[in-house]
């Protein structure tokens, strides 16, 4: 019951991305040669080109699953404080079977299927159960189709291949050395991305988490301009950790910017247990 429970929960946090309709953004750049930047000239471009919001909300569908098993698909709501709050609504033939509260690393969720369940914590204990490193601005990040280099503090490699920049925080041979323990100091991250040469906006990313044995890769697809802002439509999340392969696929349909939300929580009544995540 407990990696039953464990596997709603990773799966819930993930599924905090968003969803839109505007005009697709087309590759317009074949046969331009790709120029070799500077890393700070670089990082200084696709910082520009992040999502500059407050506020967010978003609806979309998503094809989520476990171990290549069934695959499942749900409707998604999010809302969003930039920096300060996201809100997720789950939902199956329109019946609620999860909602969540992230803040800096706090949690608050209820899951309505199969049973009635509350959680509420940290973000940090809750990362130590599910074996995944997990953080509200790794959330963030991806619900705006975001680079994750913000929250990065190491100077990058930058490299060119197949016409797109590739950075690195380590090179391959430190990575190995690093997967296979073989270094004195522990290593929180190893990260690298493939980033569009002509939009600067991040293609694709894979972190591997050294000291939890987990990994994510997320790939933004199909990429529209919605209130001046330039956002992936489709996004595939690749979560493995030492228990299990979770896989998403999301779709959106709508998305706003700018407009204030409220992000609704009902008391917890005694229809719902509390869950322990110490349980054995």
């Amino acid at each position: 019951m407990k990696i039953n429970l464990l596997n709603n929960i990773l799966l819930s946090c993930f599924l905090l991305i968003i969803c839109f309709s505007c005009i697709t953004i087309k590759d317009i750049h074949e046969g331009r040669i790709v120029k070799v930047l500077h890393e700070k000239k670089l990082l200084d471009s696709i910082k520009v080109h992040e999502p500059n919001i407050d506020w967010l909300k978003a609806r979309g569908n998503s094809v989520i699953s476990i171990n290549n098993e069934e695959e499942q698909e749900v409707e998604i709501n999010i809302r969003s404080k930039i920096d300060s709050i996201i809100w997720l609504n789950i939902t199956k033939f329109k019946k609620k079977i999860y909602r969540g509260y992230f803040k800096e690393n706090y949690i608050k969720m209820t899951l309505d299927y199969p049973e009635k369940l509350y959680y509420e914590g940290s973000l940090d204990e809750l990362e130590k159960n599910i074996n995944i490193s997990l953080s509200y601005d790794l959330l963030q990040e991806i619900i705006v189709g975001g680079s994750f280099m913000n929250y990065m503090d190491n100077k990058f490699i930058v490299q060119v291949k197949n016409n797109e920049y590739h950075l690195l925080s380590h090179r391959k041979r430190k990575t190995k050395r690093i997967t296979n323990n073989k270094t004195k100091k522990p290593t929180d991250y190893i990260y690298q991305s493939w980033i569009d040469p002509f939009t600067y906006k991040c293609k694709r990313i894979n972190i591997i988490y050294p000291l939890s044995g987990s990994e994510i890769n997320v790939t933004y697809k199909n990429w529209k301009d919605i209130a001046n802002e330039i956002i992936p439509m489709d996004i595939e999340i690749m979560v493995n950790n030492l228990d299990a392969n979770y896989e998403l696929k999301i779709h959106y349909k709508n998305i706003k910017f700018n407009l204030p939300q409220k992000f609704p929580f009902k008391y917890v009544d005694g229809e719902y247990k509390s869950i322990n995540l110490n349980e054995q």
